[in-house]
């Protein structure tokens, strides 16, 4: 049974074969820490089966069918691979860096860290 699933990530790596493109996709998974401030807990790597036609470090969004497949590691121990067909899969534009806003902004600063507010 395929579950469906949808999700936002960073391509880490492309495999092109005759039949289309399998995508690592890095999704990370954040928690709540004691601050009420959000932290990276992790990351889930999908390999997302897609058409061609996105590079590397591209931000995208995946909808798709998940499976899960189990396969032994070289060091012995079990391990799953998450894999996704995926239905569609989109582009999702990164955050602004601090130089693209200044450049865009010329007027914008960071903010010092010790600033008391």
């Amino acid at each position: 049974m395929a579950v469906k699933v949808e999700f936002e990530g960073y391509i880490k790596e492309v495999k092109p074969f005759d039949w289309g493109t399998v995508y690592t996709v890095a999704h990370r998974q954040v928690i709540m820490n004691a601050q009420k401030q959000w932290e990276t807990a992790g990351y889930d790597y999908f390999e997302v089966s897609a058409e061609p036609g996105f590079e590397e470090d591209s931000k995208v969004k995946v909808v798709g069918n998940l499976k899960t497949k189990r396969f032994d590691k070289r060091d012995g121990s079990k391990g799953v691979a998450l894999q996704v067909r995926a239905d569609s899969i989109e582009p999702v534009q990164k955050p602004a860096t601090m130089p693209e806003m200044q450049a865009a902004l010329p007027g914008i600063r960071e903010i010092p860290e010790e600033t008391p507010f």
